[in-house]
């Protein structure tokens, strides 16, 4: 099992300055927040196939629960962005509250370990989308960093296929 040590990039990341209250930067964020591809869903998958996986595979449980926690992380500065911008930081996207039928619960190692690393592309090209509506720099400053830690969670997924699925 490749040891991993590091979840989120090392770099700080970025305090907030909230100039003005922008609807446009909420409706922005709501679905990089909660909605179908968001840091809820992430949360949510990466903590069950934690659970269901900590028998046959503790090493790789160990590493999705620590990813799930640098989600958390996103999560909340999301949240707070949210709130700093004027919005409620609902458990929703744009379109419907969030549900639990947005979770993969696919139950062997390499469908869980090639979704979750789609999942990460994805979140990874939702945030660039999402900069480009923007209009506080603050933000675009966050989810750029936020971006980082997406990255590398993409080449520990690349590692972790690598190494269970490709034999």
């Amino acid at each position: 099992m490749t040891n991993f040590q590091i979840f989120a990039s090392e770099l700080p990341y970025p305090k907030l300055a909230v100039y003005s209250v922008s609807r446009g930067d909420v409706i922005a964020l709501t679905d990089d927040y909660a909605g179908r591809e968001s840091e809820t869903t992430a949360i949510m998958q990466y903590s069950y196939q934690s659970y269901i996986l900590k028998e046959k595979y503790p090493d790789v449980a160990k590493v999705l629960e620590q990813i799930a926690i640098v989600e958390m992380t996103h999560h909340e500065m999301l949240a707070e962005a949210i709130i700093e911008s004027g919005g409620d930081p609902v458990i929703a996207g744009r379109h419907c509250f969030w549900s639990g039928s947005t979770v993969n619960y696919a139950e062997d190692l390499c469908t869980i370990l090639k979704a979750d690393l789609q999942g990460e592309l994805t979140a990874i090209a939702n945030y660039k989308r999402t900069i480009a509506a923007l209009s506080n720099k603050s933000i675009v400053a966050l989810i750029e960093r936020i971006i980082l830690d997406e990255e590398l969670h993409v080449k520990i997924f690349k590692k972790l296929i690598e190494e269970y699925c490709c034999k």
